[in-house]
C-alpha cells in the first residue's frame, strides 16, 4: 500500500511541475492519426506526444539531415565542375570545328587551283576537244 501512495505522490509532483502548455492546431485527420499512433503504443495522446518530442529520434533525424545537406553540397560542387568541363569541351569542339572548316576551304581552293593548272598545261587542242 505504501508503494502505491509513493507512486501516486510522485505522479502528482510531476503534474505540478508541468505548468506550461503548448497548443498545436491540427486537422481532424492529423488528430486522429496521432490518437491511432498513441493507441498503437498503448499510450495516451499527451505522454505519446511528449515522448516523441523528447526522444532521440529527432537527434537522429537531425544528424541524417546534416549528412544529407553535406551530400547536397558535394553534389552541387560536382554539378558545377561538370558544367565547367562541359563549357570547356564546347569551346574545344567549337575551335576544332572551325579549324576543320578552314582546312576544308583551303583544300577546295587548292583543288580549284590544281584543276586550273592542269587545264592550262593541256595542249590547246586537248582543251578544246577534251580528253
Amino acid at each position: 500500500m505504501l508503494v502505491k501512495c509513493y507512486l501516486f505522490a510522485e505522479r502528482v509532483k510531476m503534474k505540478k511541475d508541468r505548468t506550461k502548455s503548448v497548443l498545436i492546431r491540427l486537422t481532424e485527420e492529423e488528430k486522429n492519426e496521432i490518437q491511432e499512433m498513441a493507441e498503437a503504443e498503448e499510450m495516451k495522446v499527451e505522454p505519446f506526444v511528449r515522448k516523441k518530442i523528447f526522444s532521440n529520434d529527432i537527434k537522429k533525424l537531425s544528424n541524417e539531415n546534416d549528412a544529407l545537406k553535406e551530400e547536397i553540397k558535394v553534389l552541387k560542387q560536382e554539378i558545377r565542375t561538370l558544367k565547367d568541363e562541359n563549357a570547356s569541351d564546347r569551346e574545344m569542339w567549337s575551335k576544332l570545328t572551325s579549324q576543320m572548316f578552314e582546312i576544308l576551304e583551303k583544300m577546295k581552293k587548292e583543288r580549284e587551283i590544281l584543276l586550273i593548272e592542269t587545264k592550262e598545261k593541256k595542249p590547246f587542242w586537248k582543251r578544246i576537244f577534251g580528253s
